[in-house]
C-alpha cells in the first residue's frame, strides 16, 4: 500500500508473517509508517513546485527540503559570524548547526551520493561540494572516499581507508587512532589510493579539490580567524568524528568467519526516531547489500528478506542508534544490547544475555588476513 508523508507518497511492504514457529521474537516494524523528520520545514509553495518538478524521484523532496532548511539557516548565520566576529556568535553558530543538521546532512549528503537526485546533473553536487565544507567534509571529496572506496572495498583493511577490520573494536585507543589516522592523514592516503587502483582523474581531482580546499582555509583564516574557526575549523574536527565514530560503530560487529559478506561485515537497527532524521540509515546491512536501493524502500526489503537474516544469523538491534551502540560497547554494557538484539532464529531458543554479550564479543576482534 501508499502512504503520505508531508504530501510525498511512500509505498509501504507488507509485515512478515510472524505466526508461531516463524521467526517468534521479531517485533513489529514501525519505520514502515513513521512519519519524516529530515527537515525542519518545507519552502514556498513556489519552490515547492519548482522542486517537485526538478526532481527524479519525488520520495527524494525530503532531502530537497533538508537542502534548502540549511540553505537558507546555516549559509546566512555564517555569513553573520563572520560579519560580527565574535566567539560567542560563533560558538552559538556552530551548536545549533551541529544539533539541528549535522546528523541530517551527514546521512543527507550519504544518500545524494549514491543517487543523483535532480534531473539537471548541474544541482547534484550542491551538497557535496556548496554546503559540505560548512559541516567538516571538503568540498568534492566525499564521493571517491565513500561510494568508490569505502563501498567498493567493503570495508576490507589495506584498501578500504575506513576500515574496522584490523582494530579491537572495543578498545578507545584503537578508536583514537582510527579518528586521528583519518583526521590527519586521509589527505595524502585517499589520493595515493586511487592512484593504486588506477583511478588517475579521481586522484587528480582529490589533490584538486584538496589544495582548494586548504587555500580558501588559510585565506579565511588570515583575514577572519573567528569566522573560519567556527565556521569551518570546529566543524571539520567535531564533523570528522561524528562521521568516522558513526563509521566505526556501524562496522564494530564483524564476524571472524566470514568478514566479507555483507550480513557479517554490519548490522541493521530498526524501530528508532532516528531512522526518520537519517534517511533510513539503521538499515545499513540492506545498504551494504545494494547501496542504489532507494531509501525509502529499505525498511520493506529487509522485512521482505527475513528468511536470508535468520540463515546468516545477521545482527539486528531495535530502539538504539549507532552512536548509542558504539557508546554502549565502549562502556562494556552487553545486558543493554542484548535487551535490544532483535530474535530472529525461528528453531532455536532465544539468546540468553549471556550467549548475546558472546556472540557479540566474538564479532569486536581484530579481522587477521589469514581469517579474512
Amino acid at each position: 500500500k501508499d502512504k503520505e508523508v508531508a504530501g510525498i507518497a511512500f509505498h509501504v511492504y507488507p509485515r512478515v508473517a510472524t505466526g508461531p514457529g516463524e521467526h517468534r521474537q521479531y517485533p513489529e516494524n514501525t519505520d514502515l509508517s513513521a512519519s519524516r523528520h529530515e527537515f525542519l520545514f518545507r519552502p514556498p509553495g513556489f519552490l515547492d513546485a519548482w522542486f517537485t518538478r526538478a526532481v527524479k524521484d519525488e520520495r527524494d523532496l525530503p532531502l530537497v527540503y533538508l537542502l534548502f532548511n540549511i540553505t537558507v539557516l546555516t549559509i546566512p548565520g555564517a555569513l553573520l559570524v563572520f560579519y560580527l566576529k565574535s566567539n560567542w556568535v560563533g560558538f552559538a553558530f556552530w551548536l545549533a548547526n551541529f544539533v539541528l543538521f549535522q546528523e541530517r546532512f551527514s546521512l543527507g549528503l550519504h544518500i545524494s551520493a549514491h543517487r543523483g537526485i535532480f534531473k539537471n546533473s548541474f544541482f547534484n553536487p550542491y551538497a557535496s561540494v556548496v554546503i559540505a565544507p560548512f559541516f567538516g567534509v571538503p568540498s568534492g571529496i566525499y564521493h571517491l572516499h565513500h561510494v568508490v572506496m569505502h563501498h567498493v572495498e567493503n570495508n576490507m583493511d589495506k584498501w578500504d581507508l575506513s576500515s574496522t577490520e584490523p582494530y579491537q573494536r572495543d578498545n578507545l585507543l584503537h578508536f583514537l587512532y582510527y579518528y586521528l589516522r583519518f583526521l590527519l592523514a586521509i589527505w595524502f592516503e585517499l589520493p595515493y589510493y586511487a592512484l593504486q587502483r588506477n583511478r588517475t582523474r579521481d586522484a587528480g581531482v582529490a589533490v584538486a579539490a584538496m589544495c582548494v580546499h586548504w587555500a580558501a582555509l588559510l585565506s579565511l583564516f588570515s583575514s577572519n580567524s573567528c569566522g573560519a574557526f567556527w565556521v569551518f575549523g570546529v566543524p571539520a574536527v567535531a564533523g570528522s568524528f561524528a562521521l568516522m565514530f558513526g563509521n566505526w560503530s556501524q562496522h564494530i560487529f564483524i564476524d571472524p568467519k566470514k568478514p566479507r559478506c555483507n550480513y557479517h561485515l554490519t548490522y541493521n537497527i530498526i524501530n528508532a526516531d532516528f531512522n526518520q532524521r537519517t534517511f533510513n540509515d539503521g538499515y545499513h546491512l540492506e545498504h551494504h547489500v545494494n547501496s542504489r536501493r532507494h531509501w525509502t524502500e529499505l525498511p520493506g526489503h529487509f522485512m521482505g528478506n527475513v528468511a536470508k537474516y535468520v540463515e546468516e544469523d545477521a545482527v539486528v538491534f531495535q530502539g538504539l542508534d549507532f552512536m548509542a551502540v558504539g557508546v554502549l560497547v565502549f562502556a562494556r554494557q552487553y545486558k543493554v544490547l542484548a535487551r535490544h538484539l532483535v530474535q530472529l532464529r525461528p528453531d532455536a531458543p532465544p539468546r540468553t544475555p549471556e550467549e548475546a554479550e558472546a556472540m557479540l564479543r566474538a564479532r569486536l576482534v581484530p579481522i587477521r588476513p589469514k581469517t579474512a
